[in-house]
Order: structure tokens, then sequence, then C-alpha cells
């Protein structure tokens, strides 16, 4: 990749990066499940090894049968069950050492997620993460549908600077690059190591040593 640089900046991704909702949504998958006669996941390796994007794929490989309970039921089932519960997960344990280490360098950094925005703010907001940011990304933003779409969106607010988007899947990797940004990918979120390190990019595994990379040139 080519850069016209001029600054450098961070995109975190929230779910599975920055906040540990892992266990869950092992959790809630499996009650899904479950209420549709499935068989659920074994354990969270099990999740790790077939959670992806999109998540239509996700629930077939699961097992579910669109034919007999629409993607859009099961979706809004699962999302009731989650929402509440996720208000008492937390951040990673190296979340704000990382987030204040970034801020110490004045390199500005972004919170970016496919969630809607009202929900990502209520999750945010049980955390002293906002004040070290300088911009919370959620669908309602724009008129955007898909991450892509937010992530497109910020680097034209951004034409000439160095990104680096820090995410746990495989998808985080492809968005990175749809706006021409370097990625690191952190394997204690949802997606396995061995998943993400068939992807051309770093692989760490907790949040802080993403910064090795990112810093890695200055």
């Amino acid at each position: 990749m080519c850069y016209n640089l001029y600054m450098k900046k961070i995109v975190w991704d929230w779910n599975g990066t920055l906040f540990n909702d892992l266990h869950l949504c092992f959790s809630c998958i499996n009650r899904l499940l479950e209420n549709h006669s499935l068989q659920p996941l074994p354990d969270i390796d099990a999740y790790r090894n077939v959670f992806g994007f999109p998540i239509v794929d996700y629930y077939q490989r699961i097992g579910f049968d669109f034919n007999q309970t629409p993607f859009s039921v099961l979706a809004k089932e699962y999302m009731e069950d989650y929402q509440s519960k996720s208000m008492h997960c937390s951040l990673y344990s190296d979340v704000m050492e990382t987030i204040e280490t970034v801020e110490e360098k004045k390199t500005p950094q972004v919170i970016l997620s496919a969630s809607k925005k009202a929900f990502l703010m209520a999750q945010i907001e049980q955390f002293s993460v906002k004040q070290h940011m300088d911009g919370i990304y959620g669908i309602e933003d724009i008129y955007a549908h898909s991450k892509v779409e937010l992530a497109q969106a910020y680097r034209k607010e951004n034409p000439r600077d160095e990104l680096w988007f820090v995410g746990d899947s495989i998808h985080d990797y492809e968005v990175a690059q749809a706006i021409d940004a370097h990625c690191v990918l952190v394997a204690s979120g949802h997606q396995a190591k061995s998943t993400l390190e068939q992807m051309p990019a770093p692989v760490v595994d907790q949040l802080s040593e993403s910064l090795e990379y990112i810093y890695e040139r200055d």
C-alpha cells in the first residue's frame, strides 16, 4: 500500500477487541440454538472456530434453516437476549492502559462499530473510554448499512492520514483493505488465532501488543 502520510490515526473495533463480550455471545448463540431444537456448540473454541461474517452465513454453518425460521426472526431473538446482558460485560484487561498510551503519544483514536449508535454508546458509557476517543462511529451516524461503509466515510474525512484498523476478525481485515489502512488483528476475540493467521496481517495475542506494530516505524 502507498500512503500520502499526514498523521497516524487508530481505528478500534469494539466488540471482541475492546469490549469483552466473547463468552456472552457464546452463551447467547447456544440458547438460540437450543430454543430452536438444534445442537449447541460444545465450547468456546468451537464457537471461535465457526464464527464469522456475514452473520447470516455463520448462522447457516451452525445449523439454522431459514426456511423454518427467517434470519430476521433469529437475529431479533438473539439481540433481545444479548442486549441487556451485555451491560454486565467488561473491557479486556489491557484496554485502558493501551488507549491511555495512545493518548499520551497524541495519536488520534476512534471506535468504529457496525452496532446501532445508541446501543453502542450505552455500552461505552459504562466505562471511561469515551473521554480518550476523538470519535465514536456507529451505524446511525450516517446512512450506512455496514462497517465497510462507516469506515469509508471515516477515510473520506481523513484522506491523507496513515490509518491503522485494529480488530478481532477477518472482516476487520477486509474493512482495513477497503479503506487502504494498515491492520492488526487481536486473537483474544471472536475468531480463533489460526483463522486470523490466514490473513496477511500481524496477529497479536492481546490488545496492547498491537502498539508494537503501530509505532514500529516511529
